[in-house]
């Protein structure tokens, strides 16, 4: 009962605060559906680029040179006697 009284109090008509908000609203959800798309494209460029990365790694088709590791470098020393 209160809100009525203070939507009196300020002479707004239910129908005028749903014709006011509506448009509030529908501006918002524009506004965060776009950036939501904008950040969705750019988690999927990156991902791709990570996975580019990965395939020039594992398969050597890389066109920047690759840091070689020598297998003779992780040989495991017993420490434990």
């Amino acid at each position: 009962m209160e809100a009525i009284d203070l939507l009196q109090a300020f002479n707004l008509n239910i129908l005028e605060v749903i014709l006011t908000v509506i448009p509030i609203f529908y501006i918002g959800y524009r506004l965060g559906n776009r950036k939501v798309k904008k950040l969705t494209e750019e988690i999927y460029s990156v991902q791709k680029q990570v996975l580019d990365l990965n395939e020039e790694l594992l398969y050597g088709k890389s066109e920047t040179p690759v840091i070689g590791i020598k297998h003779d470098a992780l040989k495991v020393t017993n420490i434990a006697k």
